[in-house]
Order: C-alpha cells, then structure tokens, then sequence
C-alpha cells in the first residue's frame, strides 16, 4: 500500500467524511486517492484559510474534515486558526507536506522548512512527524482522534519518502 493509500484508510477510519486541499505535488497525490474513496469527499479551494473553514464546517455539520495542505500554507494559516479554530475550540486534522526538509530534493523549499516546525511550537500547536515506514493509517487516524477530543488543531507533517 502507497503511502498516500494509507493515509486515506486513516482518515476513513477515523471517520473523516471531507477533505479540504489546495494541493501541491506531495498533496495531490493523497488528493488522487481521496477521491478515489467512497467515504471522503475531496473538496479543491483556492486557498488554505478556505481550506481551514471548509474542515471546520464539516465538523461543525456532524461530519468529520480534515485539512491537506503544504507547510507554506499553513504559514498563512494563523489568523484563521487564531480566530477560528482555537477562539470556538473546532476539531481541525491538518495533513501538512513539509517541504524543505533535509530530505526534500528541491532548494527553494528549505526557507519554508527551516521555519515550520518552529512556527508549530510558537503557535503551540500540536503536532508530529509522520513515520513512513511505520504504521501511517493509525498515525492519521490518532492525529484525528486527538482533534476531536480536544476540541482543537493536530498538524501531522508528511514527507515525500512518507508517501512512497
């Protein structure tokens, strides 16, 4: 099973029925299984807070969402989940490429992955790093779990070799 196979079956069994994405090549791969599913519906907006709004309110109708974005989206993302997510206590699953990373190949991401995770922890968000070769299901379906039972953001950070 790929890696983007397997976050998708996360996501259906923890019961996910929306996913929101502005996709980018990492993404769009999970986007393509997505919509394969019979459970998730695969939602394209035209930007990341949009994204973030559209989760919320599937949640917030009695379905589950969940966010696919990459790390230069999240960047853009505090306002919304300043005044949104943490301000009413939504349950918002982010699955977030971190581009720029020691193991991503393309130069003009490292800006972006010298800053994410320093982002992550100043904002005090939760969040981890995906482990490809470990079970990437349970890890998307524990990152949904705990956002629903706090009542808050999990940001779950994927790589490229995560979706081989």
């Amino acid at each position: 099973m790929s890696g983007a196979a397997a976050i998708v079956r996360g996501l259906e069994d923890a019961g996910v029925t929306l996913a929101a994405s502005v996709p980018d090549t990492w993404i769009g791969k999970i986007m393509a299984a997505v919509r394969a599913s019979a459970k998730v519906r695969a939602v394209d907006v035209a930007r990341e807070e949009e994204a973030v709004a559209v989760a919320c309110g599937a949640n917030l109708a009695g379905g589950r969402g969940a966010v696919l974005i990459q790390n230069a989206g999240l960047l853009n993302c505090g306002g919304i989940l300043a005044g949104l997510v943490e301000l009413y206590r939504l349950p918002c699953f982010f699955i977030v490429s971190l581009r720029g990373d020691h193991r991503d190949p393309v130069y003009y991401h490292a800006p972006k992955g010298r800053v994410t995770q320093a982002t992550l922890q100043a904002w005090r968000l939760p969040h981890a790093l995906a482990d490809g070769k470990g079970d990437l299901a349970a890890q998307v379906k524990r990152g949904v779990e705990f956002s629903v039972e706090s009542r808050g953001p999990f940001v779950l950070l994927i790589s490229g070799e995560d979706l081989a």
